[in-house]
C-alpha cells in the first residue's frame, strides 16, 4: 500500500509539472498579438473497483480507487480577446468566431494544391509583397473566396506594377466587416476580391503549429467549413490581442505550487515510512 502511495502521488506531482509548462507559456504570451491560451485536462490512471469480505465470505464492492491522475490532453481556448488600434489599413481583428485561410508561399505554381498546402490563422497583421499580393508576417498568401491570392492594386489582372497601377493604402484601401475589398480614391472606385474566411464545428479537433498557425489534428475531422455574411465580423485598423490574463495564469502557477509543495510532503512522509519498516525489519533479524 505504502509502494502504490507513491507512486500515485508521483505521477500527482508529474501532473502538476505538466500543468506548470501550459501556464508557462500561457503567461509569456500575454502581450502576443492574436495569441490563445491553452487548457489541459488530466484523467484517472487505472481506476479498479475496490470490494471488502464480509463475515460469510462474500464479497461485495464498496468504491473505485485510483492510482493517480495524468495530463489527458491540450486544448486551445479560442474565446474573443480585446481589440486594440493599430492605425495600419492592412490589419484586420476579428470580431467573433472565424479564421484566415493561408497558402504557404513556397509550393510552385505548376502544383495542384491540396489542404497541406493551406493553414490556417486568426491573426490578421497583413503586408503587401513586391507585387501587391496580400501576405502575412512570414510571406505566405492571404486567401480569398475563389481559393486565389490576393492581389491589391488598380487593376489586379495586370502584371504592372507602376505607379499608375500601385495604390495609396494610407487613403483608398477598404476592407469591409465581411472581407469584401475595395479601393477608394475619390474620382476612382474599384471592388476586388473578397478575404475568405472559415471556421471548424469542432475546435477540440484542431492544434496550433506555431506562431499562430492552426490545423486540423492529423487524421480527424474538425469540420472545416466557410462562414456566410453576417456570421463574423472584421474591424479593419485593428489587432486582437492576447486572451491570456497575467492575474489568471498567476493565480493558476500559485495553485500549482502549492499543489506541488504538498504533494512533495507526502512523498517525503512516505519514503521516511518505508525507511521505518526497513530499520524494524533489521532490528528483528
Amino acid at each position: 500500500m505504502i509502494s502504490r502511495g507513491i507512486a500515485t502521488t508521483a505521477k500527482g506531482m508529474q501532473a502538476m509539472l505538466d500543468f506548470e509548462d501550459v501556464t508557462a507559456h500561457n503567461l509569456a504570451n500575454v502581450t502576443t498579438d492574436g495569441f490563445k491560451r491553452s487548457h489541459i485536462t488530466f484523467q484517472d490512471i487505472m481506476e479498479s473497483n475496490v470490494q471488502s469480505k464480509n463475515a460469510q465470505g462474500r464479497y461485495k464492492d464498496v468504491g473505485t480507487l485510483s492510482i493517480g491522475s495524468r495530463a489527458d490532453r491540450t486544448y486551445i481556448d479560442f474565446s474573443q480577446a480585446g481589440l486594440a488600434e493599430s492605425g495600419n489599413k492592412l490589419d484586420v481583428a476579428f470580431q467573433g468566431d472565424g479564421f484566415f485561410k493561408v497558402r504557404l508561399r513556397d509550393v510552385p505554381d505548376n502544383v495542384q494544391y491540396d489542404e497541406k498546402h493551406y493553414y490556417y490563422q486568426r491573426t490578421g497583421k497583413f503586408a503587401l509583397d513586391d507585387d501587391n499580393y496580400l501576405i502575412n508576417r512570414e510571406g505566405d498568401y492571404i486567401m480569398d473566396t475563389q481559393n486565389r491570392r490576393i492581389r491589391i492594386t488598380r487593376d489586379p489582372d495586370t502584371e504592372d506594377i507602376t505607379e499608375m497601377n500601385r495604390t495609396d493604402l494610407t487613403q483608398d484601401l477598404i476592407i469591409s466587416e465581411n472581407g469584401q475589398i475595395e479601393l477608394n480614391s475619390g474620382d476612382f472606385r474599384s471592388t476586388l476580391q473578397k478575404i475568405q474566411i472559415c471556421d471548424f464545428l469542432d475546435k477540440t479537433k484542431i492544434s496550433t503549429i506555431g506562431q499562430g498557425k492552426y490545423l486540423p489534428i492529423y487524421g480527424q475531422d474538425a469540420g472545416l467549413y466557410t462562414k456566410q455574411d453576417g456570421t463574423y465580423s472584421l474591424q479593419q485598423g485593428m489587432n486582437e490581442m492576447s486572451n491570456s490574463s497575467t492575474i489568471v495564469e498567476m493565480i493558476n502557477s500559485i495553485n500549482v505550487s502549492r499543489g506541488y509543495e504538498s504533494l512533495s510532503n507526502i512523498l517525503k512522509s512516505q519514503s521516511e515510512s518505508i525507511q521505518q519498516l526497513i530499520n524494524v525489519g533489521n532490528i528483528s533479524r
